[in-house]
């Protein structure tokens, strides 16, 4: 799964330098995200830098950062904060203990195991091991939860799936799971071969979408060359994973876990471009 890693704006607000060894570890690619926490984060960290680094080039490097810094890198589950102006590390400790990070990178040192220092961290450091490939269960749940920042932070969702169909109940599950874990308007886009009747399909995308609450967005249906679609894919605008089975469940229990795979900036990029518009050949609001 995608590590969330709670970051204390005081351990990036020391020098430019530290900030971008730091951040650089985190995105979408890397399977790491710096944990929103709180939701003004990024304010924090410019308060700290501001205080340290008044006047240097350093703080006009760290400000610039701050402000390209995307969903790509910083995950928002709406965690609430309470206390962290105050006491930080303290406020990190707590919410670990009601929702846990994958790690708590601190200023300075701390007992509890679950937090590090940020001056003991390296490329050995196990928070920093690499996180790109993970065997997950064949549910509707574990499938979802896995892919939940690509979901809950794109505004644009592709699913790639050449046999997807959602009147299978192996396929609607996950797909239902998948529309839930979304935010709220995000458009999904749907690709699967053309070896069907589309009519058939996009009927039995409409029964599948029908009773779901309502949060806004739409879902397309797209058809491409059944002989040139093979790899599964779950695409946002940033990132990606690519399923090695499929986006169906196993209710058999012969293949009960697949190998996630999450996608490098360039084939990611290859797969958005080529899974790009298209004939759309059914679309309904959601």
């Amino acid at each position: 799964m995608f590590k969330e890693i709670a970051v204390d704006p005081a351990a990036v607000a020391t020098s430019y330098r530290d900030f971008s060894y730091i951040v650089e570890k985190f995105g979408i690619s890397e399977g790491r995200l710096i944990a929103a926490f709180p939701a003004r984060w990024k304010a924090l960290v410019h308060q700290a830098a501001s205080q340290r680094l008044k006047g240097t080039v350093e703080l006009s490097r760290i400000q610039e950062r701050l402000r390209r810094l995307s969903s790509s890198v910083l995950h928002s589950r709406g965690r609430p904060g309470d206390g962290c102006e105050q006491d930080w590390i303290q406020a990190a400790i707590d919410e670990h203990r009601r929702l846990p990070f994958s790690a708590i990178i601190t200023s300075t040192p701390r007992e509890e195991q679950v937090v590090v220092a940020a001056r003991d961290l390296d490329g050995e450091h196990p928070c920093l091991q690499s996180n790109r490939q993970w065997h997950v269960r064949r549910t509707a749940d574990a499938m979802a939860a896995c892919c939940e920042p690509l979901l809950s932070a794109g505004r644009q969702i592709k699913l790639v799936d050449p046999h997807f169909d959602a009147g299978v109940p192996r396929f609607r599950g996950p797909f239902l799971a998948f529309l839930d874990r979304r935010r709220p308007g995000a458009n999904v886009d749907v690709y699967r071969g053309d070896n069907c009747d589309a009519a058939h399909i996009a009927e039995r995308i409409q029964r599948s979408v029908s009773g779901i609450e309502g949060r806004g967005g739409t879902v397309r249906l797209f058809l491409m060359p059944q002989g040139a679609m093979h790899n599964r894919f779950l695409l946002n605008e940033s990132g990606g994973v690519s399923f090695q089975i499929g986006l169906d469940e196993d209710f058999s229990n012969e293949r009960p876990s697949d190998l996630v795979t999450v996608l490098e900036t360039g084939p990611w990029q290859a797969e958005w471009d080529t899974y790009n518009g298209g004939s759309c050949v059914a679309q309904f609001s959601i």
